[in-house]
């Protein structure tokens, strides 16, 4: 009887623990199938587009702009036959001007459509490429914490055998607590880059992503700034928009009527030379934006250069250590020591990459930062 129930108890142990394996996995691939999902830097920016407000307002702003210039057309058609009268001059001038400041308007709202997609963009990238850069500070943050109980382990061993102090042996201990303490708000920095890609995608919280898309180091190429600064400003929508400003102001000099009842001709000319000047002060602040991003590239450059040949030398340094523990000169420790020193400076390479492609992107399309 008792052997029966011994058997009978074995079996529902069995069934329990069958029954734990498989729920754990199956919570494995449901996890699995949850991090499988791939995510292109493209992907993201399309649905980044179609989640943007800005975006849906220009598209509005378009629409009502169309309408306006429309009907500010219409208008022409109704300009009396020129007679010398004065009101009829006063009628032509207002309709004519009323129209360009239309025209002006429509292109106006089209160039902000495509400045609003060229900012989305930008700021989908950045989101995209921080979540990169916080999964580097997770893998970071284990691998020191790795090293910190390699080292405790080594404590413990030696003060078991009187080789250390309990001071140094509590210094240890603590170095592993803080080592767990950065894991745990490195995977929260991520868990808050994801959700706010998440956001930005107008895809449901908590969804993760393997994403694929990882910026490669391109050396910085041979053009010129004074090539960029001038593609730059014919390209910028805010010059753009400066150059219409002055159009419309000379606009107003070029329809004025001196019979209109107010002496404000001065007070126009003084409107021209103020569009003119801000024209003048965009370009040069954007030529100055240009140039501050194009050294810092530079420096950028020569900084990755300077990092390659660190990682050389601590590839060289890792490997000695290797070579030394194998004859039983040197320790697990020491190893694993050298080994996350190679992996930090391969990530600092990696954050500084994706540095550069930002501002490479920035220097391309400065209006999008």
């Amino acid at each position: 009887m008792k052997k029966r129930i011994l058997i009978l108890l074995l079996l529902a142990l069995s069934a329990s623990s069958f029954s734990a394996f498989f729920v754990q996995a199956e919570e494995g691939q449901q996890q699995a199938s949850k991090a499988s999902v791939k995510l292109t830097l493209s992907q993201a920016q399309q649905w980044a587009r179609s989640n943007s407000f800005s975006l849906k307002e220009a598209q509005q702003t378009i629409d009502r702009n169309r309408i306006m210039l429309k009907n500010a057309g219409k208008n022409l058609d109704f300009i009396p036959a020129g007679t010398g009268n004065s009101g009829e001059d006063a009628a032509s001038s207002s309709a004519w001007k009323g129209y360009a400041s239309s025209t002006v308007s429509y292109l106006e709202s089209k160039k902000q459509i495509e400045l609003a997609q060229d900012q989305t963009d930008y700021t989908t990238m950045k989101n995209y490429y921080d979540v990169l850069l916080a999964d580097n500070k997770v893998k970071g943050s284990e691998d020191a914490l790795a090293l910190a109980l390699l080292e405790e382990k080594a404590a413990e061993a030696k003060a078991n055998r009187g080789k250390i102090s309990p001071g140094d042996k509590s210094t240890i201990i603590q170095t592993r607590i803080e080592a767990q303490k950065n894991v745990d708000i490195a995977k929260a920095a991520l868990q808050k880059a994801l959700d706010s890609l998440n956001t930005l995608m107008g895809q449901p919280q908590g969804t993760a992503y393997e994403l694929v898309d990882r910026p490669v180091y391109r050396k910085m190429d041979n053009t010129n700034l004074d090539t960029l600064v001038t593609r730059a400003i014919s390209a910028s929508p805010s010059v753009w928009k400066q150059e219409e400003s002055v159009k419309l102001a000379k606009m107003e000099i070029k329809y004025y009527t001196w019979n209109s009842g107010t002496d404000d001709y001065e007070i126009k000319q003084i409107d021209v030379d103020s569009a003119e000047g801000g024209l003048k002060n965009t370009k040069d602040q954007l030529a100055e934006t240009l140039k501050s991003m194009y050294f810092n590239l530079q420096q950028n450059d020569e900084q990755y250069e300077q990092m390659q040949s660190n990682l050389q030398n601590a590839n060289k340094v890792l490997n000695i250590s290797r070579t030394k523990k194998e004859r039983g000169f040197a320790t697990g420790t020491e190893v694993a020591t050298n080994q996350l020193k190679v992996k930090q400076i391969e990530r600092n390479m990696d954050e500084l990459i994706v540095q550069m492609t930002q501002l490479q992107q920035a220097l391309n399309k400065p209006w999008s930062v």
